[in-house]
């Protein structure tokens, strides 16, 4: 009776019976469905995913708990349309957050989290300083073309969102500082890329990802994506913002489908 009861337990820690072959109890999925679902991305992407899909999935059933809007993909293939945008908007003038423009705002969303990270550097003698959120579509038609005019279409192109593609015009996207290379090399700039995470803020557009990306380097701007965001960001997609925000855009339905 002590053998059959062991082999027992063996059996069942072993996922041999039941639905214990599922990676994690809010999903209908064993490993070989995730693989399925994880054939469009690259085999280092896969690795990780397979290698912690308990993990993996966890997070994103914290992921599809949040608001929609904080992971919808706004870029050059996938445009918003001209109505999109936040529900409700705040100024951060109105929280105690130094500004460059009172007027500026963003998405309800992500007041209270930016509110910590500018207060988290306050504490270290550091002013992170809001400088552009929310945009909505005819603001940005006006302020691209505006660049197009100054600079040419192509070199534009290069840091200038068209209408519908900014990821400002989901009121979820902060620029912070001065707006320019030289931020990064301030103590406000390196503290940014170090601690920004820690409040659910990535950084949209890294160096050296323009193929990626879309657009140059941008030191400013980062995007609100929650703190498990962040995690499944940096554990699963090689810390880039674009690969996660393209698989969950294909993959969300798929995942949410498999939810219990």
């Amino acid at each position: 009776m002590k053998i059959f009861f062991f082999l027992l337990l063996s059996l069942t820690a072993s996922g041999c019976f039941g639905g214990d072959s599922m990676l994690h109890p809010s999903f209908d999925m064993d490993k070989d469905q995730l693989a399925g679902l994880l054939s469009d991305q690259s085999e280092e992407i896969r690795n990780n995913i397979l290698a912690a899909p308990g993990r993996f999935l966890e997070l994103a059933d914290s992921l599809l708990d949040q608001p929609e809007e904080l992971f919808y993909l706004a870029d050059k293939n996938h445009a918003l349309t001209r109505d999109q945008g936040p529900a409700e908007t705040v100024r951060p003038s109105d929280y105690g957050i130094p500004y460059t423009r009172k007027e500026r705002e963003v998405s309800s969303l992500i007041i209270e989290p930016l509110k910590d990270l500018v207060s988290a550097a306050a504490k270290e003698n550091l002013e992170i300083v809001f400088a552009s959120g929310y945009r909505d579509y005819d603001y940005q038609e006006m302020l691209y073309n505006r660049y197009v005019s100054n600079y040419g279409q192509t070199e534009a192109d290069r840091f200038s969102a068209r209408p519908g593609t900014s990821q400002h015009q989901l009121g979820t996207a902060v620029d912070l500082g001065t707006i320019d290379d030289s931020y990064a090399l301030t103590p406000e700039g390196k503290w940014l890329e170090a601690h920004a995470g820690d409040f659910g803020f990535s950084l949209s557009y890294p160096r050296d990802m323009e193929e990626v990306t879309g657009y140059m380097w941008e030191c400013w701007h980062y995007r609100y994506i929650t703190k498990e965001g962040i995690a499944m960001q940096r554990e699963f997609f090689l810390d880039i913002q674009q690969y996660m925000m393209e698989f969950w855009h294909y993959h969300k339905e798929d995942l949410s489908a498999a939810r219990r």
